[in-house]
């Protein structure tokens, strides 16, 4: 498949557990995947720095050192690499820490989604996809949590920012008609 007709992808977080996996994934589909980490040193840098290697190791894999929350840095990006798809996985995450360094959560998830929301405003994708957690349910009583259940009763200031980036993202859907989808995981 020739570079200039290959599908690109930005993965953003895409040294982490979930971006490796669907990086590799996408790489035997045959796209051509922007993958972009901080290789943050909150969990060990060795694990990232592993599965970036082993990235790198197909051709169509283009990494990038930054934070997404660095002004123009997506924009920039977004203008170069013009990618079809968005999987918007980078954020500080974590219940606990969140607590301790509550900026670090307030940069990484309300700032760096932002900044990819205003790239996509600019040069936008054909789809997004943002990663959220089910910890935006917060103080709900029932179990199993549902799509349909509300997230207005956040307990912890990680899932605030994290359902900070789903109204950011809502809103930005509506004003500029960029299709998002978001998905909320649980314990991975």
């Amino acid at each position: 498949m020739e570079n200039k007709k290959q599908k690109t992808v930005l993965v953003t977080g895409a040294a982490g557990f979930i971006g490796y996996h669907i990086s590799k994934r996408l790489l035997k589909e045959g796209w051509r995947v922007i993958g972009l980490d901080c290789m943050s040193a909150y969990y060990d840098v060795s694990l990232k720095e592993e599965r970036e290697r082993m990235l790198m190791q197909n051709k169509s894999y283009h990494s990038v050192h930054e934070k997404i929350e660095t002004q123009g840095v997506l924009t920039e990006l977004f203008k170069k690499e013009t990618p079809d798809i968005v999987i918007h996985l980078a954020a500080q995450a974590g219940v606990r820490y969140s607590i301790k360094n509550p900026r670090a959560y307030f940069e990484s998830n309300a700032k760096g989604t932002f900044e990819l929301l205003e790239a996509a405003r600019a040069y936008p994708p054909r789809h997004m996809l943002l990663a959220s957690t089910s910890s935006v349910y917060g103080a709900n009583d029932g179990t199993p949590c549902k799509e349909s259940d509300k997230a207005d009763h956040q307990v912890s200031f990680y899932a605030a920012t994290k359902k900070s980036t789903e109204t950011m993202a809502h809103s930005y859907s509506h004003l500029f008609n960029l299709p998002i989808t978001i998905f909320r995981f649980f314990t991975v």
